[in-house]
C-alpha cells in the first residue's frame, strides 16, 4: 500500500510539471505604488493562489506567468496596492525606497555592516566555548572525515548539516537584508558573503580543535549556500521544493550523562534531513485545498553515531544510517494560509518552511546504507 501512495504521488509531480509551462499563458509585471515589504508580497501573492517567476526591491516588482483575465487583473490590482500591469520589468517608480524596519538608508547601511560584524564574533564566541577551538594551540591541522562513510564519526549526518546550517544562514541574512530596504541583488550579496564567510570561519575554528579543518565541510558548505541563493533568485522554484530539517531532542541528548546540551547542531540521533519537492508550487496541485498542503521527502539520517554516552563500548550503540522517502505536509504553507495578513502567522510559517517537527514527514520506505 505504501509502495501505491508513493507511486501515484510521484505520478502526479511528473504530470503537474509536465504541465507546468503553458504556451498560452503571457507574463505581466505587477509594479506596487505603495510602502510595502516583501513579506507581504508573498502573502498577497499567496491569497491569490499566484506565484512569482521573480520578485525585485526597492522599488517592489513581481513578475507573474499565470493566466490572468480581466476580471483576476482588477481584483489584483484592488488587494496588492498594484501601480500599473505591463510586459516591463523597468520600475515606475526609481527612487522608490522602504524599509520593514523603518531605517533610513544610512541606518540600514550602518546595521548591515554591524551585523556582518556581530555573526562572525559571536560564532568565534559560541565556538571556542562549544566546539574546543584553540586546543591544539597554534597549530592548524586538516583531516579526512570520510564523507558518508559508515566509519565516519557521524555516518555523514555532519555533512548534510553543514549543507543545511549554511543554507539556512544565507535564506536568513538575505531575508534581513530585505527586510531593512536593500534591494534584492545587493541581499543577495549579503547573504552570500555572510554565509561564506561564516563557512570558512567555521572550519579555520576547527583546524584548531580535534575535528581539523575539512575541505568536505566547506564542499557541502558551498552547496548548501548555493541552493539557498537559487531559492532567493527564483521564487517558484522556493515554492516548488526546499530543504527542511526535522530535530527533536534525542534520548541520548537528554540523557544526564550528556554533557553538552547546548550544542544541539551535534545532536544527530534526533535529526533528519529531507530534501521536499512542494506541491504548492506545482500548477492546478496548487489550486486544490487537498493538494495544496503535500510533500514529497527524500530523507537522510543516522542513529548511534552522534550524542555517543559510551564510546568505548561498540555495542552499546549500534550505528545505522539511513535514506528514505516520504509524504508530508508542508507546514510552512499551511501555517501561512491561515492568516498571511498577520506577521506573527507569516513569521511561524517562516519557522517552520525550514525546522519541523517529527510526525509531519511520514516515511513509506527506508534503506539501510
Amino acid at each position: 500500500m505504501k509502495f501505491f501512495l508513493l507511486q501515484i504521488f510521484i505520478q502526479l509531480i511528473f504530470c503537474q510539471l509536465s504541465f507546468a509551462e503553458d504556451k498560452n499563458t503571457s507574463c505581466h509585471w505587477i509594479h506596487y505604488k505603495s510602502d510595502v515589504s516583501i513579506g507581504e508580497v508573498h502573502a498577497t501573492l499567496n491569497r491569490h493562489r499566484l506565484i512569482a517567476n521573480k520578485i525585485y526591491s526597492n522599488p517592489f516588482r513581481a513578475q507573474i506567468c499565470q493566466n490572468l483575465n480581466i476580471e483576476k487583473q482588477a481584483v489584483i490590482k484592488t488587494d496588492l496596492y498594484v501601480q500599473e500591469l505591463n510586459n516591463n520589468d523597468s520600475p515606475i517608480f526609481k527612487n522608490h525606497y522602504y524599509s520593514t524596519f523603518g531605517f533610513t538608508r544610512e541606518q540600514r547601511d550602518y546595521w548591515s555592516k554591524s551585523f556582518m560584524i556581530a555573526v562572525p564574533t559571536s560564532l568565534i564566541i559560541f565556538g571556542s566555548a562549544v566546539w574546543d577551538w584553540g586546543e591544539n594551540g597554534a597549530h592548524m591541522g586538516f583531516g579526512n572525515e570520510g564523507w558518508f562513510d559508515k566509519n565516519s564519526y557521524t555516518g555523514g549526518a555532519d555533512k548534510l548539516g553543514h549543507m543545511t546550517s549554511l543554507y539556512m544562514e544565507k535564506r536568513f541574512t538575505t531575508w534581513l537584508a530585505l527586510q531593512s530596504g536593500h534591494d534584492m541583488k545587493t541581499a543577495q550579496r549579503y547573504g552570500l558573503y555572510t554565509a561564506a564567510f561564516i563557512g570558512i570561519s567555521l572550519e579555520i575554528g576547527d583546524g584548531f580543535s580535534k575535528y581539523k579543518f575539512s575541505t568536505e565541510d566547506l564542499f557541502m558548505d558551498s552547496i548548501g549556500i548555493a541552493f539557498a541563493w537559487l531559492l532567493d533568485e527564483y521564487p517558484f522554484l522556493d515554492e516548488l521544493m526546499g530543504i527542511r530539517w526535522e530535530w527533536w531532542p534525542s534520548s541520548e541528548y537528554r540523557d544526564s550523562r550528556n554533557k553538552e546540551k547546548t550544542d544541539i547542531t551535534s545532536d544527530y540521533s534526533g535529526q533528519r534531513v529531507y530534501l521536499s519537492l512542494k506541491t504548492s508550487g506545482m500548477p492546478y496541485l496548487r489550486e486544490n485545498t487537498w493538494s495544496r498542503y503535500l510533500t514529497l521527502d527524500f530523507g537522510f539520517y543516522t542513529r548511534g553515531y552522534e550524542p555517543d554516552l559510551t564510546p568505548n563500548n561498540p555495542y552499546d550503540n549500534i550505528k545505522r544510517r539511513y535514506c528514505s522517502v516520504g509524504i508530508g505536509i508542508n507546514l510552512g504553507t499551511l501555517i501561512f494560509d491561515a492568516n498571511p495578513d498577520s506577521t506573527a502567522v507569516r513569521t511561524a510559517g517562516s519557522l517552520t518552511k525550514y525546522w519541523i517537527p517529527p510526525g509531519v514527514s511520514q516515511i513509506l520506505h527506508r534503506e539501510e546504507l
